[in-house]
């Protein structure tokens, strides 16, 4: 495999009109100066396949698989349906269908969903991991293999890509779900080699440089409790008080807490999960924009409206039209 210099593209900013122009209908919400920091995550045990180096799965949203969390092993990760945000390491990066990523060696990812009350998704996630450390020792033996080296050296920031790069590492990982054996492993390789020889305009890193995780299983609990309560309050009050309290903390230590380990600021989060919800019932449905407000947790629509534009850098009605008009242009451009 030949590899290429470390010279990544920066994480792309989510923009309305160029994810109608590629028809991905991101819900513009970017990370913002303020709202990241260092993060941990929940150890994942990955309970070892002697018969098999890749371990693949997928699975749908929500499901206990999908929390903030973290694992020895490298994973490649590819989102199949939903929009939403990405939260690794110290960054909180939007996701829609066709996101195909590389998560390093014990880095902290979790993805969360843009979904309607009580809505699930039977399919989102589709992805394998492997242990660096098995593949290590086979290039000890093949150093063709050595490369592979240089690919979890690149994992420890995370690796996005993008472009036809990003349409070939996903075929190759769904195509991996029919396999098994040296056939599965082949495959393995030749992602691999996707993601090395990606042109530098199709590839970026996407924690900070120097980035290092705190790797704290009781504080990943607890960050995974405040997740789960915001997610499931957004139609109604979500308070930093009423988190804090959950942890049995106050206020100000709470917030204090919550941005130092999770990488985003609490009202930050609240925000984003908020007007990603109200993306989500624009795109998908044809309710007033009064009744989206409301199920996003706004009960003053001009306070919505305002927190809308801040965030989409667009009206809800704007976006609606923009994501109605990419969808036609995608169902026409499939017939």
């Amino acid at each position: 495999m030949e590899t290429m210099a470390d010279s990544p593209v920066s994480a792309p900013r989510s923009d309305l009109s160029a994810a109608v122009a590629e028809n991905l209908l991101t819900t513009s919400l970017t990370s913002k100066a303020g709202d990241v920091d260092t993060g941990v995550g929940d150890l994942e045990v990955v309970l070892p396949d002697l018969e098999s180096t890749v371990r693949w799965f997928q699975h749908g949203y929500p499901t206990p698989l999908a929390r903030w969390h973290h694992h020895p092993e490298i994973e490649f990760h590819l989102i199949v349906s939903s929009h939403g945000q990405m939260m690794a390491g110290d960054r909180t990066v939007d996701f829609a269908p066709g996101q195909i990523t590389l998560m390093g060696p014990d880095l902290p990812h979790n993805w969360l969903s843009d979904l309607g009350p009580g809505e699930r998704l039977g399919e989102r996630d589709v992805l394998c991991q492997v242990l660096p450390d098995r593949v290590a020792r086979a290039a000890q033996i093949l150093p063709e293999l050595s490369d592979f080296n240089a690919l979890v050296k690149r994992s420890r920031r995370g690796v996005i890509l993008s472009g036809g790069s990003a349409a070939r590492a996903a075929e190759l990982l769904t195509a991996m779900g029919d396999q098994e054996g040296m056939e599965r492993l082949i495959t393995l390789f030749s992602l691999a080699e996707v993601f090395l020889k990606a042109p530098g305009d199709e590839w970026c890193h996407v924690v900070s440089e120097g980035y290092v995780p705190s790797l704290d299983s009781v504080t990943a609990r607890r960050v995974n409790e405040v997740l789960t309560y915001i997610e499931d309050s957004l139609d109604g009050e979500v308070s930093m008080e009423a988190a804090a309290s959950r942890l049995a903390m106050s206020p100000s230590a709470f917030s204090r807490f919550f941005h130092a380990t999770a990488g985003i600021t609490f009202s930050a989060l609240v925000r984003r999960r908020r007007i990603a919800r109200a993306c989500h019932l624009l795109r998908r449905t044809d309710l007033p924009v009064s009744h989206v407000a409301d199920l996003s947790g706004y009960t003053n629509l001009a306070n919505f409206n305002r927190r809308f534009r801040d965030e989409t850098e667009t009206t809800p009605s704007s976006y609606r039209k923009a994501a109605q008009a990419a969808l036609t242009g995608s169902d026409a451009a499939q017939r």
